[in-house]
């Protein structure tokens, strides 16, 4: 494992999963299982890491390694699963919400994908769950971004027999060679090793002294989620920015806070002058790739002013000259492709995010908008109709919120912990409200 995937595993406790989902919806018929897990099958190939798992190295004395899976199956990764018939998506959200807090088992690779039935209107969806640690900008990406129609599968790259487990012997072998003739390994597990009492003792009173200072937002105090969605017109959010000279980010952030300041007041919660909130950017004019290029911007959302259209020149003012300062392009967070990867970017931006709030004191939340694809994404010949991204929350957090567009429209994904979180569905319709009092 690259020392960045080790900490994104190390981030991970009793309330802390680093694992995301990405949802599409379709119009139905869905296609017949098989077909699906052939296209599966057909595509995890251009990807070794979706077939290897996770081999822990004797006295952890060096990072796990990845190796071959040699029990892999498409058919315990592919699983069907059908709603309760309802009116709204009610339901769809509860699985999202089960999915999401379910840890992915390190004992295989860590990626599943289901298909779910008996959404409203005939519709179904597929749902691909991947754990941060395979998506690092450049050998990985997201399983439902891979079973597009329009990725070109170069036939040369077949199917391929797993390597054999390597044993004890040989993992020790390799784990010390690797920490006597390179020093930059050596220094790190020693660094690691010096640290472990400082790390327990962290974690033994992280919750001992938890703030009760009403201007923060709150955290998260179990491994429970649950999760809404909302929607809105991307020509709404233009039209807004074009009014105000601000970016899409902006009008984004301004919706993000009007659904926190929405949900807090149906709570009965008292609301605070302000709440932080980090948010990724891409980096420089020439950040084309997902290589980790990625920054993080932090500014205060004005929760307390009732106004829609001062939060968004409040929120402006910060993203502007925290661009300037940064390097940043605000409005241009991960910028947009043309073909579907934006699920990967996204996983992307909130594992760097999850990296660069470690070790500090947690912010009140976490925001992300990544563009997606301009034109129509098709999974074996059905048009996706929506897209919807489910983000972690990081260590600290109690709600983060991620926005994805696709074609004409942005939709938003609302995570928050089960336990301290009640009418999360104010949330989705205070971002829906503070863009129609902007308009």
């Amino acid at each position: 494992m690259t020392p960045q995937d080790y900490e994104i595993l190390q981030l991970e406790d009793d309330v802390t999963a680093a694992q995301g989902l990405t949802i599409g919806i379709f119009d139905g018929p869905e296609p017949p299982y098989d077909d699906i897990l052939e296209r599966v099958a057909d595509r995890v190939r251009l990807v070794p890491r979706y077939r290897q798992r996770l081999l822990e190295v004797p006295f952890d004395i060096e990072r796990p390694v990845w190796v071959d899976d040699p029990n892999f199956s498409i058919d315990f990764h592919v699983r069907h699963t059908a709603l309760p018939s309802r009116k709204t998506r009610d339901p769809l959200n509860a699985f999202i919400s089960r999915t999401l807090s379910q840890r992915l088992d390190r004992g295989k690779p860590l990626w599943e994908l289901w298909i779910v039935s008996g959404l409203p209107k005939k519709q179904w969806a597929i749902v691909s769950k991947v754990h941060y640690s395979i998506i690092d900008g450049v050998s990985g990406t997201d399983v439902l971004g891979l079973l597009a129609d329009d990725i070109e599968v170069h036939k040369t790259i077949g199917h391929r027999m797993p390597a054999p487990l390597p044993g004890s012997g040989r993992l020790m072998t390799d784990a010390v060679t690797s920490l006597l003739f390179d020093p930059f390994e050596s220094f790190r597990a020693a660094k690691s090793l010096a640290g472990l009492p400082l790390r327990v003792a962290q974690n033994f009173t992280s919750g001992l002294f938890e703030s009760t200072d009403p201007n923060r937002l709150g955290r998260a105090v179990g491994p429970h989620r649950k999760w809404q969605s909302a929607k809105v017109q991307l020509d709404d959010l233009r039209s807004i920015r074009t009014a105000h000279g601000c970016s899409t980010t902006d009008v984004i952030l301004a919706a993000v806070s009007g659904g926190i300041r929405r949900y807090l007041d149906e709570a009965g919660k008292p609301l605070p002058r302000s709440v932080e909130v980090v948010v990724p950017l891409a980096v420089g004019a020439a950040t084309g790739g997902l290589s980790g290029q990625v920054t993080t911007l932090t500014a205060m959302l004005p929760i307390s002013e009732p106004d829609g259209a001062t939060r968004l020149a409040a929120i402006h003012e910060q993203t502007s000259s925290g661009a300037a300062k940064t390097g940043a392009i605000a409005g241009r967070v991960l910028r947009r492709q043309e073909d579907f990867v934006a699920p990967s970017i996204l996983a992307q931006g909130v594992r760097s995010t999850m990296l660069e709030t470690r070790g500090r004191r947690s912010p009140d939340t976490v925001a992300i908008n990544v563009p997606g694809p301009k034109e129509t994404i098709s999974i074996l010949g059905h048009p996706m109709r929506e897209t919807y991204p489910v983000i972690p929350l990081a260590t600290g957090v109690q709600m983060s919120m991620a926005a994805l567009s696709l074609k004409d429209t942005v939709y938003f994904g609302i995570t928050s912990d089960f336990d301290s979180t009640k009418g999360l569905h104010h949330a989705s319709e205070g971002v829906v409200a503070t863009v129609e009092e902007l308009l």
